[in-house]
């Protein structure tokens, strides 16, 4: 099982878009999610606009535009 963190901010219409297939994907194969605001969070200046970004056990495996095929694949 590993820890994902799913770096978001509120104004991202994508971020709410590939949310449910992340945590769905996420449930499936045991791991833990963990939702962040890179605002709230201070993150906003290593991350700028550039979400959602889902880092496994601390290491990026997803970022951007992304679908099924690839949170798979990066979650199995």
């Amino acid at each position: 099982m590993s820890d994902l963190l799913f770096l978001t901010r509120k104004t991202c219409v994508l971020c709410s878009e590939v949310y449910p297939i992340v945590t769905e994907a996420a449930r499936r194969w045991g791991h833990t999610v963990e939702a962040i605001d890179v605002d709230e969070a201070g993150l906003d200046g290593r991350f700028g606009d550039r979400v959602p970004v889902v880092l496994r056990d601390g290491v990026e495996v997803l970022s951007g535009r992304f679908g099924r095929s690839e949170v798979r694949r990066a979650l199995r």
